[in-house]
C-alpha cells in the first residue's frame, strides 16, 4: 500500500468517525413524545416527556416492597413518593436540568404526620461527590458543595434503616459556597402520569432549572453525574450524562484504529 492509498483510507476513517459522533449526539437527544413540552427550549431537544427509565422503579430493594418507590402500592400509594425522571440539556450559555416528581417541593404524609422535602440535585465529574455542585431545590441557588446531610430523621423516613440511608446518599447540601442563582420554573401537570402505582396518584410536578455555565467549569468532554433523593428516602435517581469527545480526540482515535488495522494487515 503506497502513501496516497494510506492517506485515502485515513480520510475515509476520519469521515466515518465524525459521522459516528453526529449519530451519537442525535441518539443522546432521546425519543420524542407529543404529550409534553419542556418550558426551556434546550430541554425540548432532549426529550418531550418528563418520564424516564426511573419512572415507577427504584434502584433500592425496599423491604416488603421490592424495586418500586416505597411504599409501593401500599399505604397512600408510591406515586406520591416517587421520582419520575431527570433530564439535562445544554446550549452555549446555560445548563438546563429538569426533575419530574410527585412531590413538588414537598409532600405531607397523613399516615406519618410528617412533611418530606425533595432533596437537592447534586452533580459532579467522575461521580456526583467528585468536585460536586448542588442545585438547592427549594431556592434555586447553585453552590459548590463542602458537606452534605442525610435523609430526614423524622417519622416515616428510612433514616433508621442504615442500609437504605447509606444507599440513597446525599439528601441536601449542609455547607458550601453559593456561586449564583438558577432560574426555576415549576408546573403541576394533573393526570399526566398514566402508569401510576395506585389509583388517584397521577399528579406530576415538573421543575426546571436554568444555570449559567459561567458558574462552573466544564468543557463538555467529561461525563457529568447527577444524583437526587427524597427526604424520606423512598426513591432515588442517579444518572450519567456522557461527554462528547473533541474532534481532535476523534481524529487521534481514528489514527489509532487505522494503525491497528495496518499492523493486522501486515501480520
Amino acid at each position: 500500500m503506497n502513501f496516497y492509498s494510506i492517506l485515502k483510507v485515513g480520510m475515509r476513517m476520519k469521515r466515518l468517525l465524525m459521522l459516528v459522533a453526529v449519530v451519537t449526539l442525535i441518539g443522546m437527544a432521546g425519543s420524542a413524545s407529543a404529550q409534553f413540552s419542556f418550558h426551556y427550549s434546550a430541554l425540548n431537544s432532549v426529550s418531550n416527556t418528563p418520564f424516564d427509565g426511573n419512572n415507577n422503579t427504584a434502584p433500592i430493594n425496599y423491604p416488603g416492597v421490592g424495586y418500586l418507590p416505597s411504599p409501593g402500592t401500599i399505604g397512600e400509594g408510591g406515586e406520591k413518593f416517587d421520582l419520575e425522571g431527570l433530564f439535562v440539556g445544554f446550549d452555549q450559555n446555560y445548563m438546563y436540568v429538569s426533575l419530574a416528581n410527585s412531590f413538588g417541593n414537598n409532600v405531607t404524609s397523613t399516615e406519618w404526620g410528617s412533611t418530606f422535602l425533595q432533596g437537592d440535585i447534586f452533580m459532579g465529574f467522575g461521580s456526583y461527590t467528585d468536585n460536586a455542585y448542588a442545585i438547592n431545590f427549594q431556592t434555586g441557588n447553585f453552590s459548590r458543595v463542602t458537606t452534605t446531610s442525610s435523609i430526614q430523621n423524622i417519622a416515616g423516613s428510612y433514616y433508621s434503616n442504615s442500609t437504605i440511608r447509606n444507599r440513597v446518599g446525599a439528601f441536601q447540601m449542609a455547607t458550601g459556597t453559593n456561586l449564583g442563582s438558577a432560574n426555576k420554573y415549576q408546573t403541576l401537570w394533573r393526570g399526566l402520569e398514566t402508569n401510576y402505582l395506585a389509583p388517584g396518584n397521577g399528579d406530576t410536578y415538573v421543575t426546571e432549572f436554568r444555570i449559567s455555565r459561567s458558574l462552573f467549569s466544564w468543557d463538555g468532554t467529561s461525563s457529568l453525574y447527577f444524583h437526587t433523593t427524597l427526604g424520606c428516602g423512598n426513591d432515588l435517581i442517579e444518572k450519567k450524562i456522557p461527554g462528547v469527545p473533541e474532534p481532535a480526540s476523534l481524529i487521534l482515535l481514528g489514527l489509532g484504529l487505522f494503525g491497528a488495522g495496518l499492523i493486522r494487515r501486515r501480520k
